[in-house]
């Protein structure tokens, strides 16, 4: 049986090597929003950032939007919606404390595949 981390990390390495590839993609952006993501949860936690990254791809699909599909794809999509809209704090901060787990592989992906630093700054 794989552990959650196990699990999380092979999804995040799949999410960062289609980036990689994909030739539409601005890896350093994307990387960077994987820096970017894990600090501003703990700021101002996982819906006010979710809706953040959602406005800005209302008028078409951005790296943000990317971004979050693939984070929903590693911790279950199913999990994502439901515990976004819940009134339940036991389920939002469990579902905040994996999707945490689950973008601290991919901050790791993005420093180590993408070549992206912390010191590099988004221009959006």
């Amino acid at each position: 049986m794989k552990s959650a981390a196990h699990t999380y990390a092979e999804k995040a390495i799949q999410s960062i090597r289609s980036v990689e590839a994909d030739p539409d993609c601005n890896n350093k952006d994307y990387g960077r929003l994987c820096l970017l993501f894990p600090s501003m949860v703990q700021v101002n936690g996982l819906r006010l950032t979710v809706a953040f990254f959602q406005s800005k791809g209302k008028s078409q699909k951005t790296l943000h939007q990317r971004y979050l599909q693939d984070l929903a794809a590693t911790v279950g999509s199913a999990a994502w919606e439901t515990g976004l809209s819940t009134n339940d704090m036991m389920d939002y901060r469990d579902l905040t404390r994996h999707v945490l787990q689950a973008a601290v592989w991919f901050k790791r992906y993005a420093e180590a595949i993408l070549k992206v630093e912390a010191a590099d700054g988004l221009d959006s």
